[in-house]
């Protein structure tokens, strides 16, 4: 599932006039690299770089305290646990391809709009994601993931749209497309971001895929997937 996800970075391997053997190791993605000298003995292998390594992205699940979002009572799905339990299980895979991650929050607390901005811009992140569960009363039938961008952002939009090829794979029955929406937490905040609800929690097709622990996972590793193509598809923001 991770094969391709991380690269090796071949420009300053010094001394290396020939690369005898380029294979990769056990489908993970890894590539690892051997020369061997006029003597026959081979030289270490060298280390895999992970893609997302010096950049810190920021992660806000929406609501939290006194403000639940959307629930569905009788399944049990409260939108801000989702929130959060996604945002953790999507930490750890960002982590895992080397970035940094802070959360605007870790637990059941009520943190503004204004605030989770400033939380992003003071820490001068490369990324802002919105973690939502989406709803449309009187209309069931509508149902997927789908991610928005703030009107305007061409950053915002790339990443948008990347974000959501990743998320059809996941459910190639969802048919939606990236949105522009003006969302205060994109609006206030001065890096690319986007804002992603992973499903309709008034469609009880989509309520029956959010309950569980495997789709949520698979979220996490499409969003993943995607923020690692905006970081290396041409053109990529700057690290610092």
């Amino acid at each position: 599932m991770w094969a391709g996800v991380f690269v090796i970075a071949l420009a300053g391997i010094a001394g290396l006039s020939a690369l005898d053997a380029a294979e990769t190791l056990g489908g993970a993605g890894f590539l690892k690299l051997r020369s061997s000298d006029p003597g026959g003995s081979e030289r270490p292998a060298q280390e895999p770089i992970a893609p997302l390594t010096g950049l810190l992205i920021v992660l806000d699940p929406g609501h939290g305290g006194d403000d639940r979002g959307v629930c569905h009572f009788e399944s049990d799905l409260i939108e801000k646990e989702i929130n959060l339990d996604l945002a953790l299980r999507l930490q750890e895979q960002l982590e895992k391809a080397g970035a940094r991650v802070l959360l605007t929050r870790a637990d059941d607390t009520f943190v503004s709009l204004d605030e989770r901005a400033r939380i992003a811009n003071d820490a001068e992140a490369h990324l802002f994601l919105s973690l939502h569960v989406n709803r449309i009363p009187g209309h069931p039938d509508c149902f997927g993931a789908q991610t928005f961008y703030f009107p305007g952002s061409e950053e915002g939009e790339r990443l948008a749209q990347l974000l959501q090829e990743e998320l059809i794979k996941i459910d190639p029955e969802n048919y939606r497309s990236p949105l522009p929406g003006n969302y205060r937490v994109l609006r206030l905040t001065t890096m690319p971001g986007a804002l992603v609800e992973i499903g309709f929690m008034t469609s009880a097709r989509d309520r029956e895929l959010i309950a569980t622990t495997v789709y949520r996972d698979q979220v996490a590793m499409a969003i993943t997937q995607g923020v690692i193509r905006f970081f290396t598809e041409s053109p990529s923001p700057p690290r610092r």
